[in-house]
């Protein structure tokens, strides 16, 4: 299992980059892998 770190530094919560990471985020925790996801703007 691998650990994987995502770091979204996107400023709006429901944009592109956010779905592309949140979708990334699940995928390759179908497959197991340990997804922590690091919010840079609140």
């Amino acid at each position: 299992m691998k650990k994987i770190v995502i770091v979204d530094g996107g400023p709006r919560k429901s944009m592109n980059t956010a779905q592309l990471l949140q979708r990334f985020a699940e995928g390759a925790k179908s497959v197991g892998e340990d997804v922590e996801v690091l919010k840079l703007k609140q």
